[in-house]
Order: C-alpha cells, then sequence, then structure tokens
C-alpha cells in the first residue's frame, strides 16, 4: 500500500484511445456473461423454473439483478485500483480527473457507470466521441469528473488490483 506520498502522477499518461477501450470491454464481457450465467442459474433457483416461463416478470425480477450485479463488478474494481481485469491487460486505468490519484468515489462510478450504458445505447456515440474529444476523453469520462489512462507497462504492474488506493 502506497501513502499519499507515493502516489502517481498521472499528468503525463494519455487518454485510451477507442480500440484499446473497446477491447478492454471485450475481456471484461467475457467475466460478465460468466457472472450473468450465475445471477440466471441463481434465479431460476429461488424463482423455480416454472414460474420463468412469464416472460414479463423477468423484466422486473432478473433484468435489476443483472444490472446490479454489473455495477458491483464494474464499482469493486474502479473504486479498488481503478481496473477491471480487461483494464489491466491493456494497461488502462480510471482515476479521478484531478489526476492526484484518489481513489473513485461511489456517485463517480455510479454516474460512469449509467452514462456509459447511455453511451452504448446511443449507438456508441459516448464512447465514439473519444475520436472528436480534445482531451481523448468519453462522455462517461467528462461527466463522472473521471479520466480513462494509458499506462506505461512498469507503471501497470505497480497498481494493486482489487486493493483500495487511500
Amino acid at each position: 500500500m502506497t501513502d499519499s506520498s507515493e502516489r502517481t502522477s498521472y499528468l503525463e499518461f494519455p487518454s485510451a484511445s477507442l480500440f484499446r477501450r473497446l477491447a478492454s470491454m471485450v475481456y471484461d464481457l467475457l467475466i460478465l456473461v460468466a457472472m450473468w450465467l450465475l445471477i440466471g442459474f441463481a434465479h431460476a433457483a429461488i424463482r423455480g423454473v416454472d414460474n420463468l416461463e412469464n416472460n414479463d416478470s423477468l423484466q422486473y425480477t432478473l433484468f435489476p439483478f443483472l444490472l446490479g450485479g454489473t455495477f458491483l463488478f464494474y464499482y469493486w474494481f474502479w473504486s479498488r485500483g481503478g481496473q477491471t481485469l480487461g483494464m489491466r491487460a491493456w494497461r488502462l486505468q480510471v482515476v479521478d480527473a484531478n489526476l492526484d490519484g484518489r481513489p473513485l468515489r461511489l456517485a463517480q462510478c455510479l454516474s460512469r457507470f449509467l452514462i456509459a450504458i447511455l453511451s452504448l445505447l446511443s449507438f456508441g456515440l459516448g464512447y465514439i466521441w473519444v475520436l472528436v474529444s480534445p482531451s481523448g476523453d468519453s462522455w462517461h469520462d467528462s461527466l463522472s469528473n473521471t479520466r480513462t489512462l494509458v499506462l506505461p507497462t512498469e507503471e501497470n504492474k505497480k497498481v494493486m488490483p482489487a486493493r483500495r488506493r487511500r
């Protein structure tokens, strides 16, 4: 664990490219699909397989669990090291926009998550924004007061995954 005097200065690290962001998302999607399957199996076990025939009730019961599980996945990683497993593989890190090494807060993670969903639902425009933004930020970076940066290899090795930075 590093103390505040040893925090990394993120000022010199570039913003992540669209390609790196999408590649990282593919890695994370593989983990999320496995998690969604587990949530679905647990949901079916609790509700009973016979009750799953009513598809209307699934949107009110299963969908919130899938969405909540997905948020918890991202919140856990973003607030503890700033990297999901896919982000770690592609040397990306989400940091507070102040670039002083402080961990993301719950409100930042929640707004980032919700705006990222809107970014995807708008045919990916929030992600494509990276290509035209002067800072190289996506919609969810800008609106949640965060940055997604590319780390040098040696700096990426220093990040302690799933440990809360102070």
